[in-house]
């Protein structure tokens, strides 16, 4: 032994994780998200409620429906790491402030994308009714430039 020789300088130190919650997360818990996952489902909801008022091309929508499936497999699989970046792709693949001259016409969202947005909205403890406001009016494809 080098030094002193104590015996405490032999002994490698012990690390111990503790997990601390509040009272208020007993509420998120029996819906298997615990705390720290609050902020991920507000933002998801939020992006969400956003994407019931875009108005953006076909082939767009058809991009969102396949992240759409990945937030239904991350709620699913209670994965908020994947929530957390399908709701991040989500907020990406929304509409575009500047639109080409001659750009592909803009749409609200098709029926069956609508109906799983408000699932989600549903699945993450929102209410679709109160999310939803007039298509267009959120953010379109055909913003100022």
């Amino acid at each position: 032994m080098i030094g002193h020789g104590s015996r405490r300088d032999s002994v490698p130190p012990q690390r111990i994780f503790v997990t601390l919650s509040s009272m208020s997360s007993l509420d998120n818990s029996a819906r298997g998200w615990n705390s720290p996952d609050a902020g991920t489902r507000t933002e998801a909801l939020d992006v969400i409620s956003d994407a019931l008022q875009w108005t953006l091309a076909d082939a767009r929508w058809a991009a969102i429906e396949e992240v759409l499936a990945a937030m239904d497999a991350a709620l699913a699989a209670n994965d908020t790491e994947a929530l957390a970046a399908a709701t991040a792709d989500l907020e990406l693949a929304g509409p575009v402030r500047i639109t080409r001259i001659g750009a592909v016409p803009v749409v609200p969202p098709p029926p069956a994308i609508r109906d799983r947005l408000n699932r989600l909205v549903h699945s993450l403890g929102g209410s679709p009714e109160a999310h939803q406001a007039e298509p267009g009016r959120a953010g379109s494809d055909e913003g100022a430039g």
